[in-house]
């Protein structure tokens, strides 16, 4: 069975572009022939440039947005609710600053793994939110004992 598949770019930072710039018909995403195939066609199209192009194929009749994983997405929610209570405990008024919490191994937590709250733009360092870990892993424990915390 013969489908359409939409082609996008996919830019340097891993970002998938918004619209296709191709749709090219074909039987299975998968072979080395429809890759060839697209390859050509993207040739023909847009000349010896389009092989340089790194792309992502997609079958046009499916849902074209990418879905982040309903588990990540719980655990990032959790993480941030530690973190806000965290910084409020604190007391610091941030509220017209753009801030983000972050796990930071820099010279302003004495090159020890922390949970920060920095500056969005920048990643300015504002305030430590946990104990300083020699490893990453140990930070990563930290916060997953202080998610089971909120969960009880």
């Amino acid at each position: 069975m013969s489908y359409n598949w939409n082609v996008y770019k996919v830019f340097s930072g891993g970002n998938r572009a918004k619209a296709p710039f191709a749709v090219v018909e074909g039987d299975d995403c998968e072979s080395e022939s429809f890759g060839a195939m697209v390859q050509k066609n993207l040739e023909e199209k847009f000349g010896g440039k389009a092989a340089l192009t790194k792309y992502k194929i997609m079958r046009a009749d499916l849902p074209q947005e990418e879905r982040v994983d309903d588990e990540e997405r719980k655990n990032l929610a959790l993480r941030n609710r530690v973190l806000a209570l965290k910084l409020n405990a604190l007391g610091l008024d941030l509220q017209n600053k753009r801030t983000t919490g972050a796990m930071v191994l820099s010279s302003d937590t004495n090159w020890k793994w922390q949970w920060c709250i920095l500056r969005m733009a920048s990643n300015q360092f504002i305030a430590a939110l946990s104990p300083e870990f020699v490893a990453a892993e140990d930070a990563q424990a930290w916060m997953k004992n202080e998610i089971e915390l909120l969960a009880k």
